[in-house]
């Protein structure tokens, strides 16, 4: 490489902070002459990862943290020196609730997402009738699917085991993840694993147990270290901006430009010209847009108005997430949970509500109870639409009528995400093959992002280093 040459990253969430950290490090690394500029529309670094410090409290904005088993946030987490900043689940509680028949029910121990692994608790909840426990069982007896291809999240379920355990666990659990609907839900996009137990094992229960039993086997096998075990959920000690913070630092902040809008973006020599909305340009010889697949669609509609099309045909929904402050003697009932869910048969306002100060050390003072409620999704999109004092009179209505909490907040914060969640309905696999077909064609122009390999933080981490390595290698 004769000649310094500049990537451009577009946007600065995770996806975007990590891919750039990758380039960088290891431009660094092997002393390559690259630039690296990162381009934010937002004020913020971070993107969908928000947290604000109130003191005495710290209030996520969006994801509040990421699963141990998917292990590259876990490792980039180590790379950056910060291991000892993360936290576990709090142990003054365990497990969430599913609000079902005008009732909170305690999901059943051992229910690993929609799947029983132990016998006596799921046969003593009330949560699930005893015809649906019955055909949940059934799952043993079930031939596995012969067909191949794609299958709905609601057609698996129902398939594999029943009815009630679609309505009333497998989609305010499993769908609630995505804030997606079950029936037009990606099963190969989403939850690949799901079809592997199947087609394995024959069985989701089946696979279940053999997936725990080799988990133990590789706990054994791991080196002791006296450390206490890790959680399946685990953050940062001061929230998990902590993580993307570390993130721009690494890259240098005066390599970041927030308030910058990218219009459009087009082809000039060997590389690409961004026209930004202030009137800027600003020249790229390699582009990374980590964007959302519509917003990239705007920007590239001119330079590729096939792969705007398909870009445009993955769906994204809004939700909104209110926090809120209460006194600890305000709500009456035990906090032994970390929160609860509501399935959509129960035609509820809210998605779900998390006890934050229950589930996570040091995000409020003694006395205080910090929760946050999840509005909107593909359910009921419109909802996350509302004004702040609607989406907040909703809310406390359904706190009262779910929980039976009457009090007033002592304070509320509201974070809005228009289009926020993308959704990896059916058809999602195919759009990718045209998506990765279309983008060959633009040498020294990558995608990645949550739109389109995994929403969660882990799988956006390793699809946007796995970007930056391959940025490195086409310059190289």
């Amino acid at each position: 490489m004769k000649n310094p040459k500049h990537v451009v990253v577009i946007g600065a969430g995770i996806s975007g902070l990590a891919c750039a950290y990758e380039i960088i490090t290891q431009a660094r690394k092997d002393n390559l002459p690259i630039e690296v500029s990162v381009i934010e529309r937002s004020p913020w670094i971070g993107g969908k990862i928000l947290t604000s410090h109130a003191d005495p409290y710290a209030v996520e904005g969006g994801p509040d943290c990421f699963i141990l088993e998917k292990p590259w946030a876990l490792a980039l987490v180590r790379e950056l020196g910060m291991e000892d900043q993360l936290i576990n689940t709090s142990n003054q509680a365990s497990g969430t609730y599913i609000y079902s028949g005008k009732k909170l029910h305690r999901l059943p121990d051992g229910l690993i997402m929609m799947i029983p692994t132990k016998i006596i608790p799921f046969v003593t909840s009330a949560l699930i009738s005893w015809p649906g426990k019955i055909r949940m069982g059934m799952d043993i007896v079930i031939p596995k699917r012969r067909e191949s291809g794609d299958e709905s999240l609601a057609s698996f379920v129902t398939r594999r085991l029943g009815k009630e355990a679609l309505d009333k666990i497998a989609e305010p659990l499993v769908g609630g993840i995505h804030a997606g609907n079950p029936d037009n839900m990606s099963l190969l996009s989403t939850f690949p694993r799901f079809l592997e137990m199947e087609q394995q094992s024959g069985s989701l229960i089946r696979g279940m147990f053999a997936r725990k039993k080799a988990m133990a086997e590789a706990m054994k096998k791991r080196p002791k270290t006296g450390a206490p075990p890790r959680t399946f959920f685990i953050s940062m000690k001061n929230g998990m901006a902590q993580l993307t913070d570390a993130l721009a630092e690494i890259i240098g902040r005066e390599r970041i430009k927030t308030n910058l809008e990218v219009k459009t973006v087009e082809k000039k020599d060997q590389g690409y010209t961004l026209q930004m909305a202030d009137g800027q340009q600003l020249q790229a010889d390699q582009l990374v847009m980590s964007s959302e697949a519509f917003a990239t669609a705007s920007m590239i509609n001119d330079l590729a108005p096939e792969l705007a099309m398909i870009l445009e045909q993955i769906p994204y929904v809004s939700s909104s997430i209110v926090s809120l402050v209460f006194r600890r003697e305000d709500i009456l009932r035990p906090l032994d949970t970390y929160g609860f869910i509501v399935p959509r048969i129960e035609g509820r306002k809210i998605m779900a509500t998390t006890w934050t100060s229950i589930k996570w050390p040091h995000r409020a003072p003694d006395g205080k109870v910090l929760m946050r409620s999840f509005v909107g999704g593909a359910q009921q999109p419109k909802l996350a639409e509302l004004n702040d004092d609607k989406i907040t009179t909703t809310v406390l209505k359904e706190l009262k009528e779910i929980v039976g909490i009457t009090a007033k907040p002592e304070q509320v914060w509201i974070h809005r995400w228009p289009q926020g969640m993308p959704q990896y309905t059916l058809g999602h696999q195919e759009r990718l093959e045209k998506i990765d077909q279309y983008a060959d064609t633009l040498p020294g122009l990558y995608l990645t992002g949550a739109g389109y390999r995994g929403i969660g933080i882990p799988d956006c981490i390793n699809n946007a280093r796995k970007t930056g390595q391959k940025v490195l290698a086409d310059l190289l």
